[in-house]
């Protein structure tokens, strides 16, 4: 018994390092130095490094290089069908270890919701809830996520349909002008406005090729064809315009006076609070039949940190529509 725990313990300090057999199974995997190195976010020369190491302190060759070529050896092929399931177990396991704190509270919400909207508001909330710990996801592939990954709450304009989630709207889209006040008094200032005159000056575009989830259904199409039922002119949108698939640089641009924005009023509201973006016009658009949405693991409702969540939002949502004025809004069913 003692001569086979030596045994035991002599394979353990003699193992390769988890390190270097991540790198290796992943460079045999895609057979390629270069792609093991995006998907485990390292540099190339750090997966050529490890490897180098692994073949020295096993004294064979793993790979058959050629040019930018890779092929495992026999004996690299024995490690490999030996070590890829052992790897992957680990990686579960160690997922399934950090999933098993019960008081981390996973919400998933899109990149421009949580820069937005979320990020301002977290500090109040952790100092509030100090004691509840918080994994925020951000993605705007809600409805390709691992497996592993289950939040506890999700807020998206595109609910999932997987029968563990409940759906509930959370508010409705408004949408109207905004611009800085330099540019409001470089080209609009003294001026009685109308909301086609906005387009007469330069205006700051929502692409429509990989355009974020939270904005998809309305631009400055919408907003010149909507106003032109009232209007007999033949207006046209200025041709001196910025275009960008990234709603927050489209905010951040605005701010800095490079155009009139249509603002999404959860996304700038706060701007407009603080001075940084105002109205020009008061019109604006107010999709009630279109929403934001709750979506909440069955399993979830069951824990207290749902529950400080919940009200904690519904609050924040709350004084965010209040804040709302309607004055003269357009509104679309």
């Amino acid at each position: 018994m003692q001569k086979k725990q030596l045994f035991t313990d002599r394979l353990l300090a003699q193992m390769p390092s988890l390190r270097a057999l991540r790198c290796f199974v992943t460079a045999a995997r895609y057979e390629s130095f270069t792609q093991a190195a995006e998907v485990l976010c390292v540099t190339q020369a750090a997966i050529s490094r490890q490897i180098k190491e692994l073949e020295d302190s096993l004294d064979v060759a793993l790979f058959e290089r050629t040019g930018r070529h890779i092929a495992l050896t026999d004996a690299g092929r024995i490690l490999y069908n030996a070590s890829y399931l052992s790897i992957m177990n680990i990686a579960e396991a160690a997922e399934a270890v950090r999933r098993s704190d019960k008081h981390a509270f996973t919400i998933c919400v899109s990149h421009t919701f949580s820069a937005l909207w979320l990020s301002s508001r977290l500090p109040a909330f952790r100092k509030r809830f100090p004691q509840m710990r918080l994994h925020v996801i951000v993605t705007e592939h809600f409805m390709e996520m691992d497996e592993l990954m289950e939040p506890d709450i999700i807020i998206t304009k595109n609910p999932p349909r997987e029968p563990e989630y409940e759906v509930e709207p959370l508010f409705h889209d408004i949408v109207y002008p905004v611009c800085s006040q330099s540019f409001y008094e470089h080209h609009f200032q003294n001026k009685k406005l109308k909301p086609l005159d906005l387009l007469s000056r330069p205006t700051l575009h929502l692409s429509l090729l990989g355009r974020a989830q939270v904005c998809e259904h309305v631009d400055w199409r919408v907003w010149r064809n909507w106003f032109q039922k009232g209007d007999d002119t033949d207006r046209v949108t200025q041709d001196d315009y910025l275009e960008s698939n990234d709603y927050r640089l489209l905010v951040s641009q605005a701010e800095a006076g490079e155009g009139t924005l249509l603002g999404w009023h959860h996304l700038v509201h706060r701007q407009v609070e603080q001075g940084r973006l105002i109205r020009p016009v008061q019109d604006a658009l107010v999709f009630h039949d279109r929403h934001h949405y709750l979506i909440t693991h069955k399993n979830a409702k069951l824990r207290p940190e749902y529950l400080q969540f919940r009200q904690w939002l519904a609050e924040e949502v709350g004084a965010m529509m209040h804040e709302w004025r309607g004055v003269e809004a357009a509104t679309l069913k």
